[in-house]
Protein backbone atom coordinates (compact mmCIF):
# COMPACT_ATOMS: atom_id res chain seq x y z
CA UNK A 1 0.00 0.00 0.00
CA UNK A 2 0.92 3.36 -1.15
CA UNK A 3 1.20 6.17 1.54
CA UNK A 4 1.13 9.71 -0.21
CA UNK A 5 2.62 12.45 1.64
CA UNK A 6 0.01 15.47 2.44
CA UNK A 7 0.32 18.86 0.23
CA UNK A 8 -0.19 21.76 1.48
CA UNK A 9 -0.53 24.94 -0.87
CA UNK A 10 -0.86 28.58 -0.35
CA UNK A 11 -2.29 30.00 -3.08
CA UNK A 12 -3.33 34.05 -4.89
CA UNK A 13 -5.61 34.26 -7.43
CA UNK A 14 -5.75 37.71 -8.94
CA UNK A 15 -7.25 38.81 -12.93
CA UNK A 16 -5.45 42.09 -13.09
CA UNK A 17 -1.95 43.58 -11.82
CA UNK A 18 -3.02 45.73 -9.35
CA UNK A 19 -6.55 45.01 -8.43
CA UNK A 20 -8.01 42.39 -5.82
CA UNK A 21 -6.30 39.22 -4.59
CA UNK A 22 -7.62 36.14 -3.08
CA UNK A 23 -4.82 34.83 -0.88
CA UNK A 24 -5.80 31.16 0.55
CA UNK A 25 -4.43 27.45 1.34
CA UNK A 26 -5.54 24.29 -0.12
CA UNK A 27 -5.12 20.73 -0.35
CA UNK A 28 -5.19 19.81 -3.79
CA UNK A 29 -4.61 23.26 -5.40
CA UNK A 30 -5.07 21.67 -8.72
CA UNK A 31 -9.08 20.76 -8.24
CA UNK A 32 -9.33 24.11 -6.68
CA UNK A 33 -7.43 26.24 -9.75
CA UNK A 34 -9.66 24.53 -12.41
CA UNK A 35 -13.05 24.89 -10.54
CA UNK A 36 -13.03 28.46 -10.33
CA UNK A 37 -15.49 30.44 -12.50
CA UNK A 38 -14.76 33.16 -15.02
CA UNK A 39 -15.28 36.91 -12.48
CA UNK A 40 -18.07 38.58 -13.28
CA UNK A 41 -17.73 42.17 -11.86
CA UNK A 42 -17.93 42.74 -8.13
CA UNK A 43 -19.39 39.57 -8.04
CA UNK A 44 -17.18 36.42 -8.24
CA UNK A 45 -13.55 36.21 -6.76
CA UNK A 46 -10.56 36.53 -8.95
CA UNK A 47 -10.17 33.35 -11.16
CA UNK A 48 -6.80 33.08 -12.19
CA UNK A 49 -4.06 31.51 -10.12
CA UNK A 50 -1.00 33.65 -10.22
CA UNK A 51 1.27 32.63 -7.38
CA UNK A 52 1.44 29.33 -5.02
CA UNK A 53 3.51 28.08 -2.54
CA UNK A 54 3.98 24.52 -1.65
CA UNK A 55 4.47 22.78 1.94
CA UNK A 56 4.52 19.68 3.12
CA UNK A 57 3.41 20.30 6.48
CA UNK A 58 0.38 21.92 7.41
CA UNK A 59 1.37 24.48 10.02
CA UNK A 60 4.14 25.92 7.66
CA UNK A 61 1.44 26.55 5.48
CA UNK A 62 -0.86 28.24 7.55
CA UNK A 63 1.76 30.59 9.09
CA UNK A 64 2.45 31.55 5.75
CA UNK A 65 -1.03 32.20 4.73
CA UNK A 66 -0.90 34.56 7.97
CA UNK A 67 1.92 36.48 7.08
CA UNK A 68 0.76 37.13 3.04
CA UNK A 69 -2.64 37.96 4.58
CA UNK A 70 -1.05 40.33 6.84
CA UNK A 71 1.56 41.83 4.76
CA UNK A 72 0.80 44.84 2.82
CA UNK A 73 -0.53 44.81 -1.01
CA UNK A 74 2.28 46.08 -2.32
CA UNK A 75 4.43 43.26 -0.49
CA UNK A 76 1.58 40.67 -2.06
CA UNK A 77 1.77 42.30 -5.59
CA UNK A 78 5.86 42.32 -5.60
CA UNK A 79 5.95 38.20 -4.75
CA UNK A 80 3.25 37.51 -7.63
CA UNK A 81 5.39 40.09 -10.49
CA UNK A 82 8.66 38.16 -8.73
CA UNK A 83 7.84 34.81 -9.90
CA UNK A 84 4.93 36.07 -12.41
CA UNK A 85 5.32 39.60 -13.65
CA UNK A 86 2.77 39.34 -16.48
CA UNK A 87 0.03 37.59 -13.91
CA UNK A 88 -0.50 34.69 -16.33
CA UNK A 89 -2.87 31.96 -15.15
CA UNK A 90 -0.35 29.42 -13.33
CA UNK A 91 -2.82 26.57 -13.42
CA UNK A 92 -1.90 24.57 -16.34
CA UNK A 93 2.07 23.98 -14.91
CA UNK A 94 0.46 22.30 -11.81
CA UNK A 95 1.29 18.61 -12.18
CA UNK A 96 -1.18 15.74 -11.83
Amino acid sequence: MQVHEPHYFVYIFGDQPREDVEIGIAGNLQHLAHTKEAPAPHKAPPAKLVYYEHYKVEDEALNRERQLRDGTRDATYQLIESMNPNWLDLSDTLED
